[in-house]
This record gives structure tokens, sequence and C-alpha cells, in this order.
């Protein structure tokens, strides 16, 4: 580097650079890739499926008379209040939503959280069929944005 003390940025960039372009760069060692290309969910879910076996005598000791049996999955059943009405998805117009949130009814912002929870509750797409999913969807965003353009207009 110069030995001038009042050196710009500039110049003082210069020289750093004209001076690491002078060392010669050192070879970088060789790292290796990782080793471990696994699944480890899937090695855990297999190495517990293999091993069932192994433990009978645990296994009903741990499940006493169910340790044999399999049971059909519990279907979730929702309450006739939360369940979908699947007539109402057809419909997208933000009126026959801001009706159906009763937003214009809803004083407070409390009241329109709750609205939207109701709405999510009732409409969310993970709650209707696969081939209602896409309106579903549709309805959540236009009722998010109806409650957020009237909690705008509240404050």
């Amino acid at each position: 580097m110069a030995e001038d003390a009042k050196l710009d940025f500039a110049s003082l960039l210069d020289d750093l650079i004209a001076a690491s372009e002078a060392v010669e760069p050192q070879p970088r060692e060789k790292i290796a890739a990782p080793s471990l290309r696994i699944d480890m969910l899937e090695q855990i879910e297999r190495l517990q499926a293999e091993n069932i076996s192994l433990f009978p005598e645990r296994a009903m000791q741990e499940y006493g008379s169910n340790a044999g049996k399999v049971r059909e999955p519990l279907k979730e059943e929702t309450p006739p209040h939360l369940q979908p009405a699947l007539e109402d998805l057809f419909f997208l117009d933000p009126q026959s939503i801001a009706r159906e949130l009763g937003i214009a009814s809803a004083k407070k912002p409390e009241d329109l959280d709750r609205a939207r929870r109701m709405f999510a509750k009732r409409y969310h797409p993970d709650r209707v069929p696969e081939e209602f999913r896409e309106r579903a969807a549709l309805r959540m965003q236009i009722a998010n944005m109806l409650i957020d353009d009237a909690k705008r207009a509240r404050r």
C-alpha cells in the first residue's frame, strides 16, 4: 500500500485489490459432501415397522386386549352448524359474503375477528370436498379482504 496517510477510499480499494491479486491463491481444501443422503423419517418408519414383531409381550402389556385388533380410523364428525353449506360455495359476490359474515352489524374489531374465525371454521378449503376447494379458497380470500376493509373503515 502507499505510504501517503491521506488516501481516499477509491485509491485504498485499488491498493487492496492489487495486493490481493499479487498474492498467489491458496488451493482450497476439498470438503467432503454430506454423506447422509437418506430420508430420516422414512428410515425411522421402516425400522419401527420391521421391529414390531420383536416385542409382542410389550405390545400386549401396553395395549392390552387391543394389541391384535385392527380398528377402522374414526371419522372426525363436524357439528352440523360448522359443516360447510356446499350451496353457499357457489356465491362469490362480495355482497352475499358480507351478509353471511355480518359485517354491517359488527361494531368492534373483535366482532370482525370472531366472524373471520367462524367463517374459516365453516368454509376453510381443508373442510370441503376436494372439488370445491378452489371456490372455498376464493371465498376465504374475499371474506378476509372484506373484513380487513371493514376494520380499516372503523378506525
